[in-house]
């Protein structure tokens, strides 16, 4: 008998507890059922995870586990070592008997036949167990109140979802995901947004969604959402029955370098899809559907393959994109576009984080088996943004709150402090001390210059400052932290726009003063400075010296004499800015000294610290 199996590397800690189980028993090897004990006790098994979501608890599961083995010890007893299973990489070994051998064929067939892989793991493991120990498979499920399969076998729980074996690598049934069976939803608030997203999708026609957004919003996490609402019974009842299924775009087109061979994957999803009209498709990054699969330029592609279905209205599609992508790829597609509808999903609110990532600061605590106390949540808030301003919250909130989680954990702490977060900015500390004195007060002035003109500019009331900072964040050094309000809307005339671009000089404007220099720090606020004044001429008609009458689109268009004068106008816009920043600077020199004195002694002041600080200057 063929015994060179390959084990995935979890097999080590199921095979570990079954050594241990078959010890307890005085058994001579590791048996089947001391396996399938093991098996059912394993964190990442998904059975494990449906029962626990379930309401099972783990005691009740173990003492399930232990009757089996009583029940079955005469026989599991005569069970005698056969084959060796092997893990060099952790120095683990143990010996299995031929009963268990025979159940990792099994699993090995499996992962082949229907993965595509040489080697298996825990799933492969629990479907060989359901098709050779069916009656000990039963009895568990029996004992821990799940109704067994008709057919004697464990399968998913959808019904009639059987995804084609040419597809196995390319989808991915959301529904048996973890998150998707936990009691509570990780994902809380984006009501407006989830509500949309169901509007879409119960059309009768188009009903396809693509939502927009920066990385790290939430884009996913609103489809884990939706599936979470599905799967707990918790959506409108249209929706009960449905099936959310991930498609990687990436799979689906591995392999096929010549041509047809796409095209045939194509029509085995379109056929799929068809078949299954209860099931709503998701694609991340879904703009990668242009091109996708063509050989050479007029092949056909993924997103020209689908654009029949999508038109027909039976199939439900999700996608997501940056702002960028869908600008520059998705949107220039008008027949693809106008078979979705977009759902902006703007960063979170500084107030909104809290309650929209709380369910998963709980996971997070249970997974590091630490504590953290809502001010430090509130602090970590505060740093993320300071830190890391150029990634997205919630993201980069939650990723701050797993490394100090982390950092608490390998220090042997029950609850996170202070310290434990600002271990992970250790590097930005040691930068911002090393910095000669005179380069940090040219900081201070700079971002402190754009905090004044920000504050007392009467036009920019859709601008909020959270932070200003001075400590070198990543790829940056020192900014001002604000958010756009929404749910106001700005004056855009050409006020707005001059002290616009006055809020971008500001900074350059306020280290003159201090150091009657200048510096190239300030090259990337130049840069905005200039587009937007560039954009006040040719696209928005604000500049009356220039035209108020019309548009002026980008090159071939321009000539010589008409990019001078575009020139000439620039100049003159960017001039009157600065004249504004430097007005509001000098009117405000006591506010601006009072700051930059503050941020060398904190690095870093929030706005209500900085609301506090400027209390103590009267007619603020």
């Amino acid at each position: 008998m063929e015994k060179n199996l390959r084990l995935e590397f979890n097999m080590v800690k199921i095979l570990s507890l079954a050594e241990s189980i078959s010890k307890h028993y005085n058994l001579p090897c590791v048996t089947d059922i001391a396996c399938f004990a093991a098996l059912m006790l394993l964190d990442e098994c998904p059975l494990y995870q449906r029962l626990i979501s379930n309401g099972c608890t783990r005691d009740h599961i173990s003492a399930v586990c232990a009757d089996l083995l009583n029940k079955y010890y005469v026989t599991t007893k005569k069970q005698t070592a056969y084959w060796n299973a092997r893990f060099p990489a952790a120095n683990y070994n143990c010996n299995v008997s031929k009963e268990l051998y025979e159940i990792f064929l099994e699993a090995s067939s499996t992962a082949k036949t229907y993965y595509g892989k040489n080697y298996f793991g825990c799933n492969e493991l629990l479907v060989a167990f359901g098709e050779i120990l069916h009656d000990v498979f039963d009895e568990f499920l029996e004992a821990c109140d799940m109704k067994p399969k008709s057919d004697n076998t464990f399968k998913e729980e959808e019904e009639n979802m059987i995804i084609p074996r040419d597809l196995v690598g390319c989808l991915t049934i959301l529904n048996n995901e973890p998150f998707a069976n936990e009691p509570t939803c990780s994902i809380l608030g984006r009501e407006e947004e989830t509500t949309k997203l169901l509007r879409i999708l119960a059309k009768d026609t188009k009903r396809n969604a693509i939502l927009v957004g920066e990385p790290g919003v939430g884009k996913t996490a609103l489809v884990e959402k939706l599936t979470w609402l599905i799967t707990m019974q918790k959506c409108p009842d249209k929706f009960k029955d449905y099936t959310v299924i991930s498609l990687d775009i990436n799979s689906i087109v591995a392999g096929t370098m010549y041509r047809g061979q796409a095209e045939e994957r194509f029509e085995s999803l379109i056929n799929f899809l068809d078949q299954n009209p209860k099931c709503i498709l998701f694609i991340d990054e879904i703009h990668t559907l242009l091109g996708a699969g063509a050989c050479r330029e007029g092949d056909m592609d993924l997103a020209n393959a689908m654009k029949p279905i999508l038109a027909r209205g039976k199939t439900q599609v999700i996608g997501s994109t940056t702002k960028a992508e869908y600008e520059n790829f998705f949107s220039k597609d008008g027949a693809l576009k106008r078979r979705f509808e977009k759902i902006f999903v703007n960063e979170p609110k500084i107030d909104e984080i809290y309650p929209m990532i709380e369910n998963k600061i709980d996971r997070l605590s249970k997974a590091h088996n630490v504590t953290i106390a809502r001010p430090l949540v509130d602090k970590i808030i505060f740093y993320a943004s300071c830190f890391n301003y150029e990634t997205k919250n919630p993201d980069r909130t939650l990723d701050l709150i797993d490394k100090a989680m982390a950092v608490a954990e390998l220090q042997g702490h029950k609850k996170v402090t202070l310290k434990d977060i600002f271990e992970n900015f250790e590097t930005n500390k040691k930068m911002f001390d090393e910095t000669p004195e005179h380069i940090k007060v040219a900081l201070a002035y700079h971002e402190a210059g754009h905090y004044i003109l920000h504050r007392f500019s009467d036009e920019l009331y859709d601008h909020k400052i959270l932070a200003v900072s001075i400590m070198p964040g990543d790829g940056y050094y020192g900014v001002n932290v604000f958010e756009i309000n929404d749910n106001v809307i700005p004056s855009n005339t050409k006020e707005y726009y001059i002290q616009l671009i006055a809020c971008k000089l500001a900074g350059r404007i306020a280290e003159k003063l201090y150091s009657n220099k200048l510096s190239a720090g300030a090259s990337n606020d130049l840069m905005h400075a200039t587009n937007i004044a560039k954009n006040m001429i040719t696209q928005y008609g604000l500049d009356e010296e220039f035209s108020e009458n019309r548009v002026y689109i980008e090159n071939p268009m321009y000539n010589d004499k008409l990019i001078d004068r575009i020139n000439e106008r620039i100049d003159a816009i960017i001039e009157e800015a600065k004249k504004y920043a430097e007005k509001v600077l000098l009117e405000n020199m006591d506010y601006l000294k009072l700051l930059v004195d503050a941020l060398l002694k904190e690095g870093m002041l929030s706005s209500n610290e900085i609301d506090e600080l400027f209390k103590s200057i009267p007619n603020v």
